[in-house]
């Protein structure tokens, strides 16, 4: 394997572990947004 192609597999890497993590941030704000919002709904 080439030091090209290292860095390559490395970036990719990367960028799929940062669009997790936010996919994953994302959907708790979300669900908190949900649940606070049917809180206040309730009262």
């Amino acid at each position: 394997m080439s030091v090209e192609e290292r860095v390559k597999v490395d970036s990719s890497d990367a960028h799929s572990f940062y669009s997790h993590g936010s996919t994953v941030t994302s959907g708790r704000l979300i669900r908190f947004h949900i649940g606070s919002s049917l809180k206040i709904t309730h009262h």
